[in-house]
């Protein structure tokens, strides 16, 4: 955690604002005094690593602003400000976005976090203690030991770097899947079909220039992490409605890679073995929204037998919310 600004003692009138910044999208709530919603936005991605300095420091700046005006409040009540981002990794990164807050938000204190930190306080009442695993565009696990003395991360480097059970993966696999079938490497499946209509495309050869651009032309989509993981939902189209059975692969492997982050978390902070202390286990992002789906399903099934004395739990307030709260303790 890093901070930057000074304390002052709170009023019914003073404010706190939380950011949830994300690969996808970035959330910002303005809360009062007694932790009661005052405005909420959302707007595009502020992972820096995906989008760029530029293009993150954007989003950030509209989404505070826009759940500003939501609530009819100003930038010179708010006290502090918590930002939970994702691509938040090294000091360097903690550094760039405390400078940012200090440029555009100079009035209040700022804290920087890791999204994956306000992701574990939205499922345990505030506490900074237990165990997240983030799925969405990207995946994360992160662990705190109680007491807050040990932390462990597992993962969260993007997908260059390895980062798996997750929208961009399942995308990933989709699109790889298809071409192969495509040229006769691979089995047949749906996918190909629901892929080349997404894109209005007659064929494999098509997805060339939107994978890699054309000049200046035709920008290179898949480029973007978000557009890769937007082809995730039609995996689970894909078995849903034709019973693919490439998509099913592709789901089991999700479904394995949370869990292999999970696992990895409690055997490093020692809290895997069946003697151990319960501990809270968070699950939270888009691909694990859906508490009835096939992967939802098969990772509370697995979590089970691995870890049985995991406390498995979903968020009960946004994360933004949660960084807001956490603004209120400051």
């Amino acid at each position: 955690k890093a901070t930057s600004g000074s304390t002052r003692c709170f009023s019914r009138k003073m404010l706190v604002i939380g950011v949830d910044g994300g690969a996808t999208k970035t959330e910002a709530t303005v809360m009062d005094g007694e932790g009661q919603i005052v405005g909420k936005a959302t707007s595009g991605s502020t992972n820096k690593n995906s989008v760029g300095k530029d293009q993150a420091t954007m989003s950030l700046v509209a989404a505070v602003q826009d759940s500003l005006k939501a609530g009819n409040a100003d930038m010179k009540d708010v006290q502090c400000i918590v930002l939970g981002m994702s691509g938040c990794d090294t000091p360097s990164d903690v550094d760039f976005w405390l400078s940012i807050c200090a440029s555009k938000f100079p009035s209040c204190k700022a804290i920087v976090e890791n999204d994956s930190v306000i992701a574990l306080c939205s499922g345990t009442g505030g506490r900074m203690e237990g165990i997240v695993v983030i799925s969405g565009t990207g995946s994360i696990g992160l662990g705190i030991s109680q007491g807050g003395s040990q932390r462990v991360r597992v993962g969260g480097m993007g997908p260059l770097l390895g980062d798996s059970g997750n929208g961009y993966s399942m995308g990933a696999a989709a699109l790889r899947a298809a071409v192969r079938a495509s040229d006769g490497r691979g089995p047949t499946t749906e996918l190909l079909g629901m892929i080349l209509d997404k894109y209005k495309v007659p064929s494999a050869d098509g997805l060339l220039e939107i994978a890699y651009g054309k000049g200046t032309d035709v920008p290179a989509k898949f480029a973007s992490w978000d557009e890769v993981a937007s082809l995730a939902p039609l995996v689970v189209k894909a078995k849903r409605e034709h019973g693919c059975s490439v998509a099913s692969q592709i789901l089991e492997q999700t479904a394995q890679d949370i869990c292999e982050l999970a696992e990895t978390v409690a055997a490093r902070l020692s809290c895997s073995s069946s003697d151990s202390e319960t501990f809270t286990m968070v699950l939270a992002g888009g691909i694990l929204a859906d508490e009835g789906s096939e992967i939802s399903s098969a990772v509370h099934q697995r979590l089970a037998a691995s870890l049985p004395r995991a406390k498995v739990t979903r968020p009960n307030m946004t994360p933004s919310e949660a960084a807001a709260r956490m603004a209120l303790t400051q």
